[in-house]
């Protein structure tokens, strides 16, 4: 069942005989967590931070993240704002930050999206945590959403420099996902 704002979640159990083995049984649970109505979520700054360098280009890989990420751009409302950051050989800002009025704009951005290049990641997150500053809402949702395959091959790639910068910038109000 859908649980009550002030329950958070609710669980359901269920436990039934083993199809396959009558010596077992199965249990099922199920966690339904409270769903906020999207009249009531804050506003939302994004910046889609994608991965385009030359690995990208299978099927399974840049076509589905375009995909996926207009089906995201379908759930998003009039109140939130995306922009759109690509990295290979180097960063480019496909889309600066744009409103959800427009999201035939945004779609068609992504749509253009191509693969090709190394993968300088550095240069994709320094460039899309700027865009996320520069566009920043006071209580809304500032959010970089990185989509990538793999390791970074150029620029600063080392675990601790990167985690510090992800730790810094969440401390001013950007987070990553």
């Amino acid at each position: 069942p859908i649980p009550s704002k002030k329950d958070v979640f609710s669980v359901y159990t269920e436990v039934g005989e083993c199809p396959w083995n009558e010596k077992n049984q199965l249990v099922h649970i199920g966690i339904q967590g409270y769903t906020v109505p999207v009249e009531e979520l804050p506003a939302a700054n994004l910046v889609f931070l994608l991965d385009v360098s030359g690995s990208m280009e299978d099927e399974n890989k840049l076509p589905l993240l375009k995909q996926s990420f207009k089906l995201l751009v379908d759930k998003l409302n009039s109140k939130d704002k995306v922009s759109i950051v690509t990295y290979a050989g180097e960063e480019r800002v496909v889309l600066e930050s744009t409103s959800c009025e427009n999201k035939k704009e945004i779609k068609a951005a992504i749509d253009n999206l191509s693969a090709g290049g190394s993968t300088n990641g550095e240069g994709g997150i320094n460039k899309a945590y700027e865009i996320a500053s520069t566009n920043f809402l006071k209580n809304g949702n500032n959010r970089v959403i990185l989509a990538t395959d793999g390791d970074f091959n150029m620029g600063q790639s080392s675990d601790g420099e990167l985690t510090r910068l992800i730790e810094e910038k969440r401390d001013q109000g950007v987070y990553l996902t």
